[in-house]
């Protein structure tokens, strides 16, 4: 469920923010993101609901991982998140994808393809399988009706 900006811990953001990156100045971090520095100041004094789409600008103008932020301000719960495997349960294939510098729609698409190729694969095997079975049953009935002439 997506919640609403906890303006308290956005006013810590953009403290941090202003520190780290402008000297403490807000002109340029407005300008930086796109608001007016009275934005800003009201930010920083929690007298105004903050949007979403404030949320993720401040995060691709610093280079911050977007969902982390919203993570971080309220906007979303991680029970929010679509389930992420330990590294552990990643394999290398799955691994080779997801350490490109791809947006994570891509990576999700790649990810995808990959699981149906390892499905037809699976198939193919599976079609191997049988194939090979029936040789080896057919070569036997020749073994044995071998035997039986030469007995």
């Amino acid at each position: 469920m997506v919640g609403e900006v906890d303006v308290n811990e956005w006013a810590k953001v953009v403290q941090e923010l202003l520190d780290s990156k402008t000297k403490s100045k807000k002109a340029p971090f407005a300008r930086a993101v796109g608001v007016d520095v009275r934005t800003v100041s009201n930010w920083l004094d929690r007298a105004v609901a903050v949007r979403e789409t404030n949320v993720r600008r401040v995060a691709e103008t610093f280079d911050l991982n977007p969902i982390s932020l919203l993570l971080r301000v309220g906007v979303l719960q991680s029970a929010d998140l679509p389930y992420q495997p330990t590294d552990e349960e990643i394999d290398e294939e799955q691994r080779k994808v997801l350490e490109t510098d791809l947006d994570d729609e891509t990576k999700a698409e790649i990810l995808q393809q990959l699981e149906e190729m390892r499905a037809a694969d699976e198939r193919l095997i599976v079609e191997q399988r049988e194939r090979d079975k029936q040789r080896r049953m057919r070569e036997l009935t020749f073994r044995i009706e071998q035997a039986r002439r030469t007995a």
